[in-house]
């Protein structure tokens, strides 16, 4: 991978995490105008969604979304069997139930790309869901 295909890769990470961070509710107001260093609520909450640090030999995923573990992609062509198999991997070996493919929609905003699961995932989700009220 050239460098460039990685920083496009990285970009898209920080893109779908400062998204998903914002929907959430996890930033302060107005956090892009500021310094980024104080864009956190709580910079101490579990639910922050993070980049993931590779540490040792087990991939823990891309981004730290609690209960969720996501991989990022960002290619010209999609293999969406492979980047589920990877999520649902990796939400394993971070101790997480369920993996997330986030996956970059060609020529359009970061919101609308997709969020690809198996069906399986998709069956524990809302079983999750509905034990817990909704």
């Amino acid at each position: 991978m050239t460098n460039r295909n990685k920083a496009k890769g990285t970009a898209f990470e920080r893109e779908v995490a400062d998204y998903l961070n914002e929907q959430l509710g996890q930033y302060r107001e107005l956090w892009k105008g500021g310094d980024r260093a104080v864009r956190w609520k709580d910079p101490t909450d579990r639910d922050n969604v993070r980049r993931n640090v590779q540490e040792g030999a087990a991939d823990i995923g891309d981004l730290a979304v609690r209960p969720f573990t996501g991989e990022c992609k960002a290619e010209k062509s999609f293999d969406l069997a492979s980047y589920v198999r990877q999520a649902e991997a990796e939400a394993k070996n971070a101790g997480l139930p369920f993996g997330v493919a986030y996956v970059k929609r060609p020529r359009a905003k970061t919101e609308d790309g997709y969020a690809v699961t198996s069906i399986r995932t998709h069956a524990a989700i809302v079983k999750a869901l509905r034990e817990a009220g909704y």
